[in-house]
């Protein structure tokens, strides 16, 4: 197919009177992958009636970033958005020290891009991070 009108990693195959495009697991539908399978928001997932529980967005619609999986939290009157990482919850770190520095890599389930166009659509934003110290002392305080 040249040119390649499938968008969003769409697989193209022609033939002498037409292409067609296979939008299979792109997140993407229509005659050229254009229209997003997902919705923007969790929010929007709200307006659609459903519950709190891991959801697919594409904050930018049809835009160039891809879908990706959050926790949506529709308990409240606001919506909560939360985008997961690799780090299991109430991770045991031990044996750190002074000298033996313990470093962890947290890799999130979206790109920065991903991230910024949710955070930047977002009325607020917070980042959590907890710590929780058995006969140790935090940043050496007493």
């Amino acid at each position: 197919c040249l040119p390649n009108y499938c968008e969003h990693g769409g697989r193209c195959t022609q033939n002498w009177d037409m292409f067609t495009c296979s939008c299979d697991g792109t997140g993407y539908t229509g005659a050229t992958c254009h229209m997003p399978l997902y919705e923007q928001s969790c929010d929007a997932y709200k307006h659609l009636g459903k519950y709190s529980d891991v959801y697919w967005i594409d904050p930018d619609g049809s835009g160039p970033l891809g879908p990706f999986k959050v926790f949506c939290n529709m308990t409240e009157d606001k919506v909560w958005t939360t985008v997961t990482n690799n780090l299991p919850t109430q991770t045991a770190v031990s044996g750190s020290s002074r000298e033996r520095r313990t470093v962890l890599q947290l890799n999130y389930s979206a790109t920065m891009e991903q991230i910024s166009a949710v955070t930047e659509a977002a009325d607020h934003c917070e980042q959590h991070i907890t710590y929780t110290c058995r006969l140790s002392r935090l940043l050496n305080t007493p």
